[in-house]
């Protein structure tokens, strides 16, 4: 009996034996990933620019169909990010005298407010030869004198109507070349304007969606609506951004997104998305052809992100976004987590978040141009 347990455990250590070196020669042998610096640029999700303290990108920035424009230092330049390559100029200096106040591009041109000028077409040369379309240097010109407070440039879709706002808005008629105003609207603080193809506008504040028809008279004074045409809807809790699509207007506040149409006759909000604690804000959000991304903040900054372009389905929370550009000190991917003053997706679909100090360019399929600055943490010096 002991004769065969001993032969027994001699087969089977045998067979153990064989398995194992069949396992050996038939288990594929694994080659080394490489991965070369031009493969890494063209996976790139994300380019950092430090703007550093003597540059400030705080109001809305224009785009071109070969660059973004941006107002720096308080309006004594613009600077311009070449959409191909990334590089970074002083496109065109200001003055202390003449601030360039608020910029915008319908896709041909540039324009500017500028301050003891007016409303000007920069020729591509020189801000002091630019056509002045509308000047707002003699008295009696009404709310467009004090272009101190413009924040912003708009277009309508087919580039007749142009709008410049931020201590209330004028509407201007380019047809023909005439720069005509049209309509002016006096509102403190309008944080965002939007403008139709046939020269109706809609308006947002902190507290307020003012809507403006075509029809509506000349100017437009708060708590005037029925005189002046236009309706005025307050909202209980301050805006913090605003975006319209496919006929509907979205606006976030507090923890909400909600959406209404087009607010010709009354607003009406359809809850979108609701942040879980009543601690939690959103802060900003933009919406993209293809994603939405929204910054929120609760004791700290943090994100939600939806793959889709009308909210649909459910977003992908994060605390951070973590970047494809490698910390060498930590050894770790770098990862950058802040709240932005303005978000803006650009033509190509990327997300351009910016504000004071910095310059982010993002998104999770691959940053599209910008080459000089893909995948890579930049330091932008001021001329």
């Amino acid at each position: 009996m002991k004769r065969i347990s001993i032969i027994t455990m001699f087969v089977l250590a045998i067979i153990l034996t064989i398995n194992a070196q069949q396992r050996k020669k038939t288990t594929p042998v694994r080659k080394p990933t490489v991965t070369t610096a031009k493969k890494a640029n063209t996976l790139a999700n994300i380019a950092i620019v430090n703007m550093g303290s003597d540059v400030s990108l705080e109001k809305p920035l224009a785009e071109g169909p070969n660059a973004l424009y941006f107002i720096n230092q308080l309006g004594r330049s613009v600077l311009a990010v070449d959409k191909n390559t990334g590089d970074i100029s002083q496109y065109i200096p200001g003055g202390r005298d003449k601030m360039i106040t608020a910029i915008g591009h319908n896709g041909k041109d540039l324009y500017m407010m500028i301050t003891n000028v007016g409303l000007v077409r920069y020729d591509g040369q020189n801000r002091e030869t630019s056509p002045c379309l509308f000047p707002t240097s003699d008295r009696g010109k009404g709310l467009i004198a004090h272009q101190r407070a413009f924040e912003g440039i708009i277009f309508s879709p087919n580039k007749r109507w142009l709008v410049a706002y931020g201590n209330g808005a004028i509407l201007f008629d380019t047809d023909g070349g005439q720069y005509k105003p049209i309509r002016e609207y006096t509102a403190n603080g309008i944080l965002n304007a939007f403008v139709f193809d046939d020269g109706s506008m809609i308006t947002t504040t902190a507290s307020e969606i003012i809507a403006i028809p075509a029809t509506a008279a000349a100017t437009i004074k708060p708590y005037h609506e029925a005189e002046g045409g236009a309706k005025i809807y307050k909202v209980k809790s301050d805006i913090q951004a605003a975006a319209i699509k496919d006929g509907m207007l979205y606006a976030c506040w507090s923890r909400f997104i909600a959406k209404t149409p087009l607010p010709w006759q009354d607003v009406k909000w359809e809850l979108i998305y609701q942040l879980e604690s009543e601690d939690n804000r959103f802060r900003n959000f933009a919406i993209g052809p293809k994603s939405i991304f929204a910054e929120c903040e609760e004791y700290g900054q943090y994100y939600c992100q939806w793959s889709s372009a009308d909210f649909s389905g459910t977003p992908k929370v994060t605390d951070k976004i973590i970047t494809t550009i490698f910390d060498h000190i930590l050894n770790r991917p770098q990862a950058i987590q802040r709240n932005s003053d303005q978000l803006h997706f650009d033509q190509q679909g990327n997300l351009i978040m910016y504000s004071n100090e910095h310059l982010d360019i993002y998104n999770p399929e691959g940053v599209k141009g910008y080459t000089n600055l893909q995948n890579k943490r930049t330091r932008y010096k001021a001329e």
